[in-house]
């Protein structure tokens, strides 16, 4: 696969097409890149790296254009965000007008939901759930649970 078509080029669809081969090589490429981008342009290093092979595997299994994917920790998503449009934005990554280090609906259908840090992710994805099932709507709520919400304190 050619490095420009897998990451500049590819759509989310393309990803549940992929062999194992063909996945292997999607991660070293996003590994690479988001390497490259962000020794460029700044941003969330080893967050981004550790989440390289859920995010594609995710994305080869749910249909994103339908199904909802709320980062607990929104500086996991580089992978995500490569990955449903935005490769050839990368060099504006966390500049003023370009995009954003963390989830922004207002950047993408892809983003469902805005995220910064951890702690959201489980209790807004029940909630998204509930409403789904009560507007027998049908699409799945996929929790990217990172390991800051490990840490948060549950109070009731």
């Amino acid at each position: 696969m050619e490095k420009s078509r897998t990451l500049r080029e590819i759509a989310p669809a393309d990803i549940r097409k992929m062999t194992n081969d063909e996945l292997n090589v999607l991660c070293d490429e996003l590994r690479s890149f988001i390497y490259e981008k962000v020794s460029e342009c700044g941003g969330h290093l080893a967050s981004n790296l550790g989440a390289i092979e859920a995010t594609v595997a995710l994305c080869n299994v749910f249909d994103f254009t339908k199904d909802k994917i709320i980062f607990d920790v929104g500086h996991q998503c580089y992978a995500y965000k490569a990955l449903t449009g935005r490769a050839d934005q990368f060099d504006t990554l966390r500049k003023e007008g370009g995009i954003s280090g963390f989830p922004k609906r207002e950047e993408s259908p892809f983003d469902f939901y805005d995220t910064g840090h951890a702690g959201t992710s489980v209790s807004a994805a029940i909630g998204i759930a509930k409403a789904r099932d009560l507007k027998k709507e049908d699409f799945s709520v996929i929790a990217f649970i990172g390991d800051g919400s490990f840490t948060k304190r549950l109070t009731v």
